[in-house]
């Protein structure tokens, strides 16, 4: 099996939840239900929080 390199799966995975920080946010923004926005805003936030530990280790890894 072949071993996938960190900082390669790092920056991948952080362009992947920075997207979905943004397609949260623009859900929440956009839709009627205060439940469901406020949920979207969760999500939000967590995976903005996912994407700012993987930064800080991309950044101890350089």
């Amino acid at each position: 099996m072949e071993m996938l390199d960190i900082k390669t799966s790092l920056r991948n995975t952080l362009t992947q939840k920075q997207e979905l920080v943004r397609d949260y946010q623009s859900y929440a923004d956009r839709v009627n239900d205060k439940e469901v926005a406020k949920m979207f805003k969760h999500f939000a936030e967590a995976e903005a929080l996912h994407a700012t530990q993987i930064k800080d280790k991309l950044d101890e890894l350089a």
